[in-house]
């Protein structure tokens, strides 16, 4: 029995962008929904790297999403809780991309 990952293909181009791989080496054919996947993973690391650039040290290690600083409806308050956000989810790809390599 073959086990399902549906996030197979989007960690595929996440991975791609981490190798510096250009978005133009998708291997899935274009219209087709693998193609997307691998593409929203491609483009979910070349996001992280510019929030990386962009936004160095704007979270305290350790915070947590209501440990945000800044005042509700603000741009800063936004841009706080999507690196946050951006910085969770790293470690979830990064935990479920470990367990593959199991």
């Amino acid at each position: 029995m073959t086990r399902y990952d549906p996030h197979k293909e989007e960690d595929e181009g996440y991975l791609a962008a981490e190798g510096g791989q250009r978005i133009d080496r998708n291997p899935y054919p274009p219209g087709t929904l693998r193609h997307d996947h691998w593409r929203r993973g491609w483009h979910m690391r070349q996001a992280e790297i510019q929030l990386d650039r962009d936004a160095a040290g704007s979270e305290p290690v350790g915070a947590r999403l209501a440990d945000n600083p800044h005042p509700p409806g603000t741009i800063r308050y936004a841009e706080w809780r999507r690196i946050w956000l951006t910085k969770h989810g790293r470690g979830d790809r990064a935990a479920r991309l470990a367990l593959k390599k199991e």
